[in-house]
């Protein structure tokens, strides 16, 4: 299992990390198969996938109610993990671990439209407002540098204002903003296109 660490000192960011003692000691894990049961269970918790409820999208396992999709673990198994595991440098993806417990997901995947990569992260939902966005997106960062991606773009709500400031402390810009994105119950929902040079 490759793992990459990063400790976070308190002090240095005692605006974003909440009682979480002296030391943040976050690991991006590249998921094996038998790790596969916290990416279902992360998918089919409305606690996490709240921000996801009310689109109008049409694919097997989406509730547009709670934003959760019903997930085959062997569909995860045979087809997700083919494009997302070991595909670098197209697509990156990892589980985010404090210590030994699954934080979240954080991801790449290449656009060709834009030759960039489009970021992504997931933190479940008992663990949001604990300073985990800012320390995870920065270790993606890294391991993106190491692999020769220099381009890097996140788009997504306005209203996800904690994950925007967790791009922004990484050096991402915002490039447009107040931009129509999809309906979401049934309203034009706004988004922010930020990017990242490196």
């Amino acid at each position: 299992m490759k793992e990459y660490i990063i400790c976070w000192q308190f002090h240095d960011l005692y605006d974003i990390i909440k009682n979480k003692g002296e030391n943040v000691d976050l690991k991006l894990v590249v998921p094996q198969k038998e790790d596969l049961w916290f990416k279902k269970e992360i998918k089919e918790d409305p606690n996490t996938m709240d921000y996801n409820a009310g689109y109008d999208l049409n694919f097997s396992g989406y509730n547009r109610e709670n934003g959760i999709i019903r997930t085959d673990i062997k569909e995860l198994e045979e087809v997700w993990s083919k494009k997302w595991i070991g595909n670098e440098p197209t697509n990156f993806y990892y589980y985010i671990k404090d210590g030994d417990t699954f934080i979240g997901e954080i991801y790449a995947k290449f656009d060709s439209s834009k030759n960039s990569h489009e970021i992504g992260i997931v933190i479940k939902g008992e663990h949001r407002g604990k300073g985990y966005a800012t320390p995870a997106i920065k270790l993606l960062c890294e391991k993106l540098k190491e692999n020769g991606v220099k381009n890097l773009y996140h788009k997504l709500p306005m209203s996800r204002k904690s994950a925007i400031k967790a791009d922004i402390n990484n050096g991402f810009v915002v490039i447009k903003e107040n931009i129509d994105g999809m309906k979401k119950f049934g309203e034009i929902e706004k988004v922010v296109y930020l990017e990242k040079k490196q």
